[in-house]
């Protein structure tokens, strides 16, 4: 049976192993893997170490005891290396993660190994005696290495609290609670050094198992929030690998740490704790993904810094804010800017001379510098001269001693960049230090025109000017004269442009890839497409897809070889509209041959097309068709004169008579059809230019449905569906009616068939397909869709299939058919619009 004392050492031994690996189930719950593995080794080896104590008390041998407590001593020391692989980790260090100190901690734990195993054959670490009081155990005298292994034990815990003493101080508030769990792992060591006084009250026993197991306890269950709140290596270790500043918040916005960069801009220091609207309002104000420049105080200057907020992935950080110094960069930008704005009131003036006033004035009012000088050596005043110069140039004009960099410069033609010295050694340095100049730039400006002058700059920076703005202002040197160079062929090319811009064809003129630099309004008014939506797009937007490719090949190599390309093509418009146009491109070459820029004139010729052919068409309709039936009525009346001279029988007289009366009706009953549909045709082309209705494919199909109720046929009709509420040109209705009464009238059938289909072609553009049972198309008919030109072999056939084709094109669509053993389908495209379309 245990004794009372006995009893309590081993179930306060056996209490501190159960918590700590109890702790281990909280352990697997932290995100951070290194945090995991330091924590979860230490509460491990604890426990282990805990319980080899208790199974201790409780052996009967001697040699047992030895061995236990031998193995328990292993597990002690290791949980040391636990300990400082935590403490790294969690307080963002990443020693735990050095190869070198990692193999330094493996040699330094196996040597203490070592001489812990051979204690058997020197004795130099410690030696094993049973007593009986107060009650029977192994008493343990340790010897020199002993003390020399608790003393590094002791040494290397201190650095690993110190680790976590240094991440909790950066705390806006003090975490009380963690300071004791983490200083109780050491009060195990007062009754390990008490039991030396009074072995009677405290066995010499290793209590530490029991202070790490009040640590777990405490961390896992009282303290975790605020334990993972104050120090993580997401936050510390992001905050510090960030070259720039930078802040870690959380999901509510509370700043969580910070790097010593972000410390220098922040004007509350510390901040950690806080939350960013009170540490920072300007900050506070930018969402996610978001950036602004801000303005600090750093020292004895202002400093301009891009903020940027973005989201992050910890285990309590969700938002980091950077931090980075664009003083040099806003500054440069700020000198960029204000030289384009310079351009541009130049070219909107005009005047080359104004550059006088404008370049000082401009420059002048960026923030680093003092004054701005354009001094002109050939006039004895003192020039331009904008910003703060306090007397100073007149000084320099006076014949002083040692004269300043914008003098040098023009006496010496080149640029020059000088330093102000802090004990003022020439006397332009000293008037300069007096005005708080830290460095002059000065740079000659030559122009085509004779006049030459120096741009001098004096800025109040600490560093002077950066290679990157002395390269700057070299650039701006060239660019001022090559500006005022334009503007004068500006004014040049003005006639030019007006002539240009009221030209009645359209304009365009693209780079050598291609892509169009500049259009007409005549190119707005035939394309629909505006300046701004044709600008930095290719002619690749006018395709129609009429014109093959070995078009496109023949004229790109006509115009790479500097030659002047004209042919006729049909483009598209944006509505979707075709057009016929005569194309002529140039190119524009540059001193070697070699094009820089097309120079593209279209003459639009639908109408004149649409025009050409029907007069090519009713010319032949009189002059061929018209003739041919008129001789057969010629023919056929001295038929009839010759049968009422002859002697034949009445009966057969009357019947040949009869013949001849009825061939008579018919072929003036086809003139009169021809003639009406002509005059047709030339009343639907004089609407067509006074009238450009547009009617819903509802209303289409309404009347389409009564069309098809008043032919001898089977009828069908199909829409797509979503096309009901799209606007065609009203003229589809004439087109409709032609092609569905021709269906009928050339089936010899019984039972005509005619079906009617109205589908989508792409977003500008519908299809109308009219179907019919027939014999097809004639070849003669057929070569009309084909060649669209009226020659001797077709003769005018198909006058109603030459009005769908005029009408199409006319409308900027176009006409196919498909002829197989089944009958004729007639395809027409047109352009459709939405019915949010104007």
């Amino acid at each position: 049976m245990l004794g009372t004392l006995q009893g309590l050492y081993v179930a306060v031994f056996s209490l501190a192993g159960t918590i700590c690996l109890g702790a281990l189930l909280g352990v697997r719950t932290l995100s951070h893997s290194d945090i995991r593995r330091g924590l979860g080794g230490l509460f491990l080896l604890n426990g282990l170490w805990a319980l080899l104590m208790a199974v201790r008390l409780l052996l009967p041998s001697l040699s047992s005891k030895r061995v236990v407590y031998l193995v328990g001593l292993i597990a002690g020391i290791a949980t040391v290396f636990a300990w400082l692989y935590f403490a790294s980790a969690y307080s963002g260090r990443q020693y735990h993660r050095s190869r070198s100190l990692r193999l330094v901690a493996v040699a330094v734990f196996a040597a203490i190994v070592l001489v812990k195993l051979t204690n058997p054959i020197h004795g130099a670490y410690m030696d094993v005696q049973i007593v009986a009081e107060p009650f029977r155990h192994a008493r343990v005298t340790h010897f020199a290495p002993h003390w020399m292994v608790t003393g590094f034990s002791y040494t290397a815990s201190g650095i690993g609290f110190w680790f976590l003493f240094d991440s909790f101080a950066e705390a806006d508030t003090r975490p009380t609670t963690l300071y004791l769990l983490v200083s109780v792992t050491a009060l195990p060591l007062v009754p390990y050094v008490a039991a030396y006084y009074d072995e009677g009250a405290l066995l010499v026993l290793n209590y530490e198992p029991i202070g790490v197991a009040i640590f777990a306890l405490g961390i896992l269950w009282y303290a975790r929030g605020e334990f993972t709140r104050l120090s993580n290596p997401d936050q510390s270790s992001i905050a510090e690998s960030i070259s720039e500043g930078a802040l870690i918040l959380d999901e509510q916005g509370t700043v969580l740490n910070y790097n010593d960069s972000a410390a220098s801009v922040l004007e509350n220091d510390p901040v950690q704790g806080q939350s960013l609207d009170t540490a920072d309002a300007e900050l506070a104000n930018l969402e996610p993904g978001e950036k602004t420049i801000v303005s600090r105080s750093v020292g004895d200057h202002r400093v301009k810094f891009e903020g940027h907020r973005t989201d992050i992935e910890a285990e309590t950080a969700s938002e980091a804010i950077t931090l980075t110094d664009v003083t040099q960069i806003a500054h440069l930008e700020d000198v960029a800017r204000l030289f384009r704005e310079l351009n541009k009131l130049l070219i909107q003036d005009g005047d080359p001379d104004e550059f006088t006033s404008l370049v000082p004035e401009k420059l002048a009012t960026v923030d680093a510098y003092r004054m701005v000088w354009l001094y002109d050596p050939r006039d004895d005043e003192t020039g331009y001269v904008a910003g703060q110069p306090d007397g100073y140039v007149h000084r320099q004009r006076s014949n002083v001693d040692t004269s300043d960099p914008v003098c040098r410069a023009a006496d010496t033609d080149d640029i020059q960049v000088a330093d102000v010295g802090s004990d003022g050694e020439t006397a332009w340095e000293a008037a300069a230090a007096e005005r708080g100049i830290t460095a002059c730039l000065a740079v000659p400006l030559h122009f085509t025109s004779g006049d030459a002058y120096v741009l001098g700059v004096y800025t109040t920076v600490p560093d002077g000017f950066s290679e990157a703005e002395v390269e700057l202002f070299r650039d701006i040197a060239e660019a001022i004269p090559n500006t005022v160079a334009a503007i004068e062929a500006h004014q040049e090319a003005t006639e030019y442009q007006k002539a240009v811009e009221h030209a009645g064809y359209a304009i365009f003129i693209t780079d050598v890839d291609g892509v169009i630099r500049h259009v007409n309004p005549a190119f707005e008014e035939i394309t629909g497409y505006t300046a701004d939506e044709a600008t930095a797009a290719t002619p690749r937007i006018l395709k129609s897809g009429e014109m093959d490719e070995e078009y496109y090949e023949r004229l790109w190599d006509t115009i790479l070889d500097g030659e002047v390309f004209s042919d006729e093509i049909v483009n598209k418009t944006k509505t979707g509209d075709r057009y016929l146009a005569r194309q002529t491109i140039a190119p524009v070459t540059d001193e070697t041959g070699e094009p820089v820029a097309f120079v593209a004139i279209q003459v639009e010729l639908t109408e004149d097309l649409v025009r050409k052919q029907r007069l090519s068409v009713l010319n032949r309709l009189l002059r061929h068709n018209l003739r041919n039936e008129l001789n057969v009525i010629s023919l056929q009346m001295e038929t009839l004169e010759t049968l009422y001279e002859s002697s034949a029988d009445d009966r057969e007289t009357e019947a040949q008579a009869r013949e001849v009366v009825q061939t008579v009706q018919r072929v003036t009953e086809k003139i009169t059809a021809r003639s009406e549909k002509a005059h047709e045709i030339e009343r639907i082309f004089d609407r067509l230019d006074t009238t450009a209705d547009r009617v819903s494919l509802a209303s289409v199909a309404t009347s389409v449905r009564e069309m098809l109720d008043d032919v001898a046929a089977t009828t069908t009709l199909d829409v797509d569906e979503g096309l009901a509420e799209y606007e065609v040109d009203r003229e589809i209705l004439t087109i409709l009616d032609e092609l569905i009464a021709n269906a009928v009238e050339h089936d010899p059938g019984s039972d005509p068939t005619v079906r009617v289909a109205v589908t989508r072609s792409d977003d500008s553009e519908i299809r109308v397909s009219v179907s019919d049972s027939g014999p097809g198309l004639s070849a003669q008919e057929q070569r009309i869709l084909r060649e669209a030109e009226e020659t001797q072999l077709s003769h005018s056939s198909g006058l109603g299939l030459w009005m769908v084709t005029w009408i199409a094109t006319y409308c900027g669509g176009t006409v196919t058919a498909d002829v197989d053993a089944d009958g004729t389908t007639i395809h027409v495209f047109l352009p459709a619009w939405p019915p949010e379309s104007d």
